[in-house]
């Protein structure tokens, strides 16, 4: 997964710059969706999964995170259960500080993702590239690229499981109800059996074959149920390559999809606090509502007075035929 094409994604666009070895369970977390999980469906044995805890950047069984991410025979999947199949509890991530570079293998009608501590004293841009690669040649491919908080990649997760059929108490649901999600509109979409939203309702990239975009935080992230406390959010860069519920999104490849991620947090240097916000628009809707009265005050006042502040009279044509003098003087 290292060829030529590697070099030229490192170098594009604002995620040019220095980058470290991926220190893989410590700083990033692979996760992966495919449609037939032997989880569900009784298939292969299911690998031991290594947590890493001594930090030495290998995958299951001491292979390491490029073989384990390399593509492997044309019938199998180029996932392996440690993606799709992780041990409980997810380690827990350091908090993203410098570049990273990775590549990544979705197999088709499947679901790549790369987990993320971000922190708010960042300002972290991603770069992804999707391609295909045949022969060891890359030719550009359309995909989907999202990014997800914890919480709303667990309802991502369901909705995938939902429409590839492993959960067997909704084989009702089909393909008819999946669609009807664009009859709602988006702000409701989270209340729909179907629906799910990207972070800020707008990180979402469909139906490109590259992407840039950048993420600044005004805190640490956190969710707040109505049955709970405040839970930890991590992020997820998902990289999609089955049709989803989404109107817009591209269809699956019938491919194997690599994507080429590139990571860069900045340092910020000013960091205002969240209630600057607020105020910034308070502000604004107070001199938008004070501009016509402020106008309208001028506006009257104009021409009251001369310069001197001596009352000005105005002459009337009348008093004017009345002081012109007679015909016959």
């Amino acid at each position: 997964m290292s060829g030529q094409w590697s070099t030229e994604v490192q170098a594009a666009s604002a995620c040019s710059g220095e980058v470290e070895p991926v220190r893989w369970n410590e700083t990033v977390h692979r996760h992966a969706m495919i449609p037939e999980d032997p989880w569900w469906f009784g298939g292969d044995d299911i690998q031991e999964y290594d947590t890493m805890e001594d930090g030495d950047g290998e995958g299951p069984k001491g292979r390491s995170q490029d073989q384990t991410d390399a593509s492997t025979d044309g019938d199998q999947r180029p996932e392996e259960p440690w993606m799709y199949n992780p041990t409980w509890p997810l380690p827990a991530l350091e908090p993203l500080t410098s570049g990273h570079y990775m590549s990544m293998e979705i197999g088709n009608d499947s679901v790549g993702a790369l987990r993320f501590n971000l922190s708010s004293d960042y300002r972290t841009t991603f770069c992804v590239t999707l391609q295909s690669i045949e022969d060891g040649v890359s030719t550009p491919i359309q995909g989907d690229v999202y990014l997800l908080t914890t919480s709303q990649y667990r309802l991502y997760e369901e909705i995938y499981d939902i429409a590839h059929g492993s959960w067997s108490f909704w084989d009702g649901f089909g393909e008819d109800e999946l669609d009807a999600l664009s009859d709602i509109p988006p702000e409701w979409r989270s209340f729909s059996p179907a629906g799910w939203q990207t972070y800020r309702d707008v990180h979402q990239y469909e139906k490109t074959s590259e992407a840039t975009f950048s993420v600044s935080m005004d805190g640490p992230e956190l969710y707040s149920s109505l049955f709970g406390g405040a839970e930890w959010q991590d992020f997820y860069l998902v990289v999609d390559a089955w049709d989803n519920t989404h109107d817009g999104d591209a269809l699956a490849p019938a491919t194997n999809v690599v994507a080429d991620v590139t990571v860069m947090p900045t340092k910020r240097t000013l960091i205002l606090p969240p209630w600057t916000v607020p105020l910034v628009f308070f502000g604004a809707m107070i001199a938008l509502i004070a501009t016509p009265f402020v106008l309208n005050s001028r506006y009257l006042n104009a021409g009251l007075g001369d310069s001197d502040g001596e009352s000005m009279t105005v002459p009337l044509m009348e008093q004017r035929a009345m002081d012109a003098p007679d015909e016959g003087e």
